[in-house]
């Protein structure tokens, strides 16, 4: 599955998940709805500011080594693992989001991955200038963090949202489970689960912002909330509620300019005219089609979450396209016979264009779009009616508005 960061946001030239990340569960259900974001860091300054991790952890056998990580793994240092304890010195550009691991400095070969051992050995935090001190008596995830305040109110924040974090690991390992089997109605299930589920987390982060409007942590949790979607309905209530020094920071300003962009995409606006080439080289514009429900589907031939969707897909145009309703495919591929060969292969028969461009393509630009499979239905006047529905909500939301 392709990626770029953790909910947790990785970047913006879209790399595949980092070895460890592609092997979390609850990380390939994030994937299989998004797959990269613009932003990682929440830096409200420029200046380089010094760092200090100082780790207290249980003494293992087995050598280790400690890894901290952020923005997007343009910046990492390393350090081993003593007696329990490390320390590693690090200069961010601001308060940021990170992630400090543990990883056996000589594992034996072949060594399968165990879920356990990675949720035990793995921490998000918050970087910030000055010492930060990590103690824990059993592993990292479990591990009491002190820093600045900044530090201190990520902390806090994942300490009132751990019961959540917990159910997504769950929701994540019996997704796991039913992909094996390949059994869609359960994924697709399991899928709506999940997207409650982060609807809980909103509301947590909603009060976070409220609460610490002026906290560096607060514009995470506003692009958190705008996520690689673009969701400005989310985020821009949020972002309002920040103070105005977070607002008129570099962050806020480019996270104010990723709303604007979002809102061309929210529910109830006029979805703006596009037009891009077919197969054949003929162009075929968005109004095109005007008079019709028309699925806007973002996807490419290389992109899993996207392919993984194509049966759901097939099956929703077999059913409704007789019923003033069309699919308009735009391909963020690169080459016309790969993207051509997956059309056949996954059975695509409604319109597709793409100007070959990858993440440079001109409608996803125009739309915001930072992650696939993206979608928005668009109703006889162009109006947006629906964003990023899959599987059985799709076709739920196709037999309300196609009666």
């Amino acid at each position: 599955m392709v990626l770029s960061s953790e909910k947790i946001y990785v970047a913006k030239n879209c790399r595949c998940a980092s070895k460890n990340y592609s092997n979390n569960i609850s990380y390939m259900i994030k994937q299989l709805l998004f797959v990269c974001s613009l932003f990682t860091v929440v830096a409200v300054t420029a200046q380089d500011k010094k760092v200090t991790i100082s780790g207290n952890l249980p003494s293992y056998t087995k050598k280790y080594n400690v890894l901290l990580s952020w923005n997007n793994g343009n910046g990492a240092e390393e350090a081993k693992l003593v007696d329990g304890k490390f320390t590693i010195n690090a200069e961010v550009s601001g308060p940021m989001l990170a992630t400090i691991s543990i990883e056996e400095a000589n594992p034996a070969p072949g060594k399968k991955f165990d879920m356990a051992e990675y949720r035990k050995n793995n921490l998000m935090l918050f970087l910030d200038e000055g010492t930060i001190t990590i103690t824990s008596k059993t592993g990292l995830n479990d591990a009491e963090v002190k820093g600045s305040a900044v530090v201190n109110d990520y902390y806090k924040y994942q300490q009132q949202t751990k019961s959540l974090q917990d159910l997504e690991n769950k929701i994540g390992d019996v997704y796991a489970d039913y992909a094996q089997t390949k059994n869609m109605k359960a994924t697709n299930t399991l899928m709506d689960m999940y997207h409650l589920h982060q609807s809980l987390i909103y509301v947590e982060q909603l009060k976070f912002v409220q609460n610490n409007p002026a906290s560096p942590v607060a514009l995470f949790m506003v692009e958190q909330a705008l996520g690689m979607d673009r969701d400005a309905a989310k985020a821009e209530p949020m972002f309002l509620l920040l103070s105005e020094k977070l607002r008129t920071s570099e962050k806020g300003k480019e996270l104010k300019e990723m709303i604007e962009v979002g809102k061309k995409s929210m529910v109830g606006v006029t979805a703006p005219d596009f037009s891009q080439p077919d197969a054949n080289g003929k162009m075929i514009s968005l109004s095109s089609f005007k008079g019709k429900y028309v699925l806007i589907d973002f996807w490419a031939s290389w992109c899993g979450p996207c392919r993984a969707e194509s049966p759901n897909l097939v099956k929703a145009y077999e059913r409704f396209k007789n019923k003033n309703f069309e699919i308009f495919g735009v391909s963020l591929d690169q080459t016309k016979d790969k993207w051509q060969k997956a059309i056949k292969d996954d059975n695509y028969t409604w319109p597709q264009v793409g100007d070959m461009k990858g993440w440079e393509n001109a409608a996803a630009r125009q739309f915001g779009v930072m992650g696939i499979p993206f979608n928005m239905i668009v109703d006889p006047n162009g109006v947006v009616v629906a964003r990023n529905l899959r599987g059985e909500a799709l076709e739920k939301k196709l037999e309300e508005i196609l009666k």
